[in-house]
């Protein structure tokens, strides 16, 4: 039996700033914001550095996943690139003051991950540092978390199933998690190893046969976990750039099954056929650029976030064209982006950490629109869409621990 741990919150506030921009100029403030930003960039680098340190602790891991080995694929490669001389403009943006709720974690430094709403508008999410999944009630405030088996602080995605099941990956144990919230029950599918190396899964998404998709950062791989049987088949990414190993970590599933990937290093973007296993890498303009978060909308066009060098890009999933929007610096501040999604109606949405903004990007209009954020938002991490259009964030650092919602 899996006893839940109950917090309660009566603290909901509904944040308004109008002295955003007095209080970023302060020296006090602009520190606080350097630091969390850095905060949010060592969490990243750790997760994938401690899961490569762990790839090769096989003795202890190995007990936990049982030595179940995914069955890989042969991955035909196709490289391509974006015309060359594709201009990276710098996009304009209109600044507004967000308006917001937040919710408190009471933990400090739990390490709020990537989230996900359920059809009744609760939100779910990992708490890294704590080992623990947690449920937020939007409705009363209510936290309710509970410990997860053989936890190793690496909850980083999370996703729901058509049944409402709550589905997690744990990068430190190497494994995809389930959640039933009503029979209040874990199962842990593990994920083995490849070639000798931990998978290391990142993001979560299901396509349209219900079954899962996740990127594999450390073992440089796209696979597929088969809900209903365990069955778990994994397809290799080729090398970025000559010289770096491939980090898949990113992911987006279009609903004909095509599914792209971001690289964390080397400056790449990928597809992969499902129905031939064939893969295609796309090289970015600048080789240093780090994908961080990918959504499609409905044309199928892929959109992703860029850390470094902060940009905004777009590729064309029937023709490979790429295009990039640098983010200007804001207060004197530069952003670091990180999680996205596309609303139902196009217009693509993004956290940029470090101007500590929700930034919504109009396609039709060509137009970006900047939501700051306040003063209690800082690191920002992670976006999700709720069913009702709701837009929800977390943020986290090492003193902020907050889920936020705001209606677009």
């Amino acid at each position: 039996m899996i006893y839940p741990t109950t917090r309660t919150h009566r603290n909901r506030r509904s944040l308004r700033d109008p002295d955003t921009s007095r209080v970023e100029n302060t020296p006090h403030w602009s520190a606080n914001r350097k630091r969390n930003a850095w905060f949010l960039l060592l969490v990243l680098l750790l997760g994938v550095g401690i899961i490569v340190t762990l790839s090769f602790g096989e003795a202890r891991l190995a007990s936990q996943t049982g030595g179940t080995q995914p069955e890989t694929v042969s991955t035909p490669v196709t490289i391509a690139s974006p015309p060359s001389g594709t201009p990276v403009p710098t996009a304009r943006v209109v600044t507004r003051v967000a308006q917001s709720h937040l919710y408190p974690f009471p933990q400090s430094n739990a390490g709020l991950m990537q989230p996900a709403v359920d059809a009744r508008g609760n939100l779910w999410v990992g708490e890294m540092y704590a080992n623990r999944l947690a449920r937020l009630d939007s409705q009363t405030g209510v936290v309710t978390s509970w410990q997860t088996p053989n936890g190793e602080n690496g909850i980083m995605t999370t996703t729901l199933d058509a049944r409402g099941n709550v589905w997690f990956v744990d990068q430190g144990a190497n494994s995809i998690g389930r959640f039933d919230p009503v029979q209040q029950a874990f199962r842990i599918f593990p994920l083995g190893t490849v070639g000798g190396r931990h998978l290391g899964p990142q993001a979560l998404q299901f396509d349209a046969r219900g079954l899962l998709w996740f990127t594999a950062a450390v073992g440089g791989r796209i696979g597929r976990l088969d809900p209903t049987t365990g069955f778990i088949q994994t397809w290799s990414v080729p090398p970025p750039r000559l010289g770096v190993f491939p980090s898949p970590y990113s992911l987006t599933v279009l609903p004909n099954e095509q599914i792209w990937f971001g690289d964390i290093t080397g400056g790449a973007v990928g597809h992969l056929d499902a129905i031939t296993g064939r893969v295609t890498l796309y090289h970015l303009a600048d080789p240093q650029e780090t994908v961080f978060s990918m959504a499609h909308d409905a044309q199928g066009r892929i959109w992703f976030t860029e850390i470094v060098p902060a940009r905004l890009g777009m590729i064309e999933s029937t023709t490979g064209l790429v295009k990039e929007w640098s983010m200007p610096v804001v207060s004197g501040h530069t952003a670091a982006l990180y999680g996205i999604v596309v609303a139902p109606g196009g217009d693509v949405w993004f956290a940029a950490n470090g101007i500590n903004a929700l930034v919504r990007y109009a396609p039709g209009a060509g137009t970006f629109t900047s939501y700051q954020l306040s003063l209690s938002a800082t690191g920002l991490y992670a976006l999700a869409l709720a069913p009702n259009g709701t837009l929800w964030f977390t943020a986290s650092s090492s003193s902020t621990n907050y889920a936020g919602e705001m209606s677009p």
